[in-house]
């Protein structure tokens, strides 16, 4: 709980701190035709590679890369507004015959609104989680090594239905009374163990409850933007006080027209999900955290 209020204080902290900048004034020409779609995003590719050759303090040869895109694709026309968001990532390391995973993930989210009052509009929210490839607990990976994870497996399905308070165009609050959330272990293997909170042999598992989403995305300097996305969500039949949170964290910084630099933290607690350790034993539920630092070639439109 105290994890959960930090994460609000400081999403809320993020928002207050910043929103007493004015927004640009609009343009007084007119445009005669105005298309209500609008498309945006981001897409990067970075390496590192190091390679050492009698080198006494001792080293071994390595070389990564990572692939991302951030797309964003909006309608708007009169009360109505839907929005479309895709944040995916990939990335390998090798040491020498040794491959790892270094980044990994599939994150889309489909929101309509109608306007309802002022700032707020009733909204209805679709979400899907997943990954690309197979996870390990242990790298290097050895011969006969059992994966933690794959695609579909698991995969996160949420369906809302509530009211979005949109004071500006960079932040948003979406609150759900009413809510649904599928988890999906669509392999076989992982399904008998029952992980990620699925009864053992079983494929999905389903929960109902409340939920809440707040984005929030801000230009700090000419060249450097933030973005944070702060996800709750409690089952109203099943422990609601605990409650499941997803916490992300983007800076982005642009060194040159083709060149950035991108920083990245995620939080992620669900009491169902346990963890599996090297030797292959399970303990959990536990606070994860992952970070990721990318330095490389990017396009922005």
């Amino acid at each position: 709980m105290k994890i959960i209020l930090f994460l609000m204080v400081l999403q809320g902290f993020i928002f207050v701190g910043s929103i007493s900048a004015k927004a640009e004034p609009e343009s007084s020409e007119k445009v005669k035709k105005v298309s209500p779609w609008k498309l945006s995003g981001n897409s990067a590719l970075n390496f590192v590679q190091s390679s050492f050759s009698n080198w006494a303090a001792g080293g071994k040869n390595a070389i990564a890369g990572t692939a991302s895109s951030n797309l964003k694709l909006v309608y708007k026309k009169e009360k109505i507004t839907w929005e479309n968001t895709l944040d995916m990532a990939y990335g390998l390391t090798y040491q020498g015959s040794d491959r790892s995973k270094n980044n990994d993930k599939i994150d889309f989210s489909s929101k309509i609104g109608y306007f309802a009052f002022k700032n707020w509009s009733y909204t209805f929210l679709g979400s899907f989680k997943s990954q690309f490839d197979k996870g390990y607990a242990k790298y290097p990976v050895t011969e006969g090594a059992m994966y933690n994870s794959r695609f579909a497996a698991p995969a996160y399905i949420g369906l809302s239905l509530g009211m979005d308070y949109k004071p500006c165009p960079d932040f948003s609050l979406v609150i759900s009374p009413v809510s649904s959330k599928f988890t999906l272990v669509l392999d076989d293997t992982l399904s008998k163990l029952g992980v990620f909170g699925v009864h053992p042999g079983k494929k999905a598992y389903y929960e109902f409850g409340a939920y809440l989403k707040s984005t929030y995305s801000k230009k700090l300097h000419d060249n450097i933007n933030l973005n944070t996305k702060l996800e709750l969500f409690s089952n109203l039949l099943k422990t609601p006080e605990n409650i499941h949170v997803s916490w992300e964290l983007k800076i982005d910084m642009k060194v040159t027209k083709f060149i950035s630099s991108k920083i990245e933290f995620q939080l992620l607690y669900d009491d169902k999900t346990k963890i599996r350790h090297d030797d292959g034993t399970l303990s959990g539920p536990k606070v994860q955290f992952k970070e990721v630092l990318e330095i490389g070639f990017s396009y922005s439109f």
